[in-house]
């Protein structure tokens, strides 16, 4: 009876598997982005996951900062696409974002546009599941909105 117990236990140990996660979610550290202008507004043309969305708004509001005396500054993202590749035992994601910017100065009769495109990607190769997946995607997601930060930066 006892062997038969730590058969038991043994098919049971066995057959236990961890579900966590190695894959860990990124935690960007978006940077200041300074306008000369009194107002910043913010226009989403294209169609975005709500994480991103999310992530683009959290941006916008906290460190997109503004001043001036005048002018107004639009900010849009005009274009978004994300593909998902599957490659023998890979699976990829590639995301790209076009945006623009338009600073308005009335007082001087100046009107600049800012234009930009930024493209980040992700793998995961191996055996894995759907959630890690999603968590590669995420974290690619979270990188092109930093990459969007630092593009507009080094444009001003």
């Amino acid at each position: 009876m006892s062997k038969f117990i730590f058969l038991i236990l043994g098919f049971l140990v066995a057959g236990c598997q961890a579900n966590e996660s190695f894959i860990n979610p990124m935690k960007s550290e978006f940077e200041n982005v300074s306008f000369d202008v009194v107002q910043k507004q913010l226009v989403i043309e294209a169609e975005l996951p709500n994480y991103v969305e999310g992530l683009v708004s959290q941006w916008f509001d906290h460190k997109v900062k503004i001043d001036g005396f005048d002018g107004e500054m639009k900010f849009t993202i005009s274009e978004y696409i994300e593909e998902t590749s599957s490659i023998n035992d890979e699976k990829r994601v590639d995301i790209s974002m076009s945006f623009y910017v338009l600073l308005n100065k009335p007082s001087l009769s100046q009107t600049k546009m800012i234009e930009g495109s930024v493209f980040s990607y992700g793998t995961l190769s191996g055996n894995f599941s759907l959630a890690e997946f999603d968590i590669v995607i995420q974290n690619t997601q979270s990188d092109l909105v930093l990459r969007l930060s630092r593009d507009l930066k080094s444009k001003i």
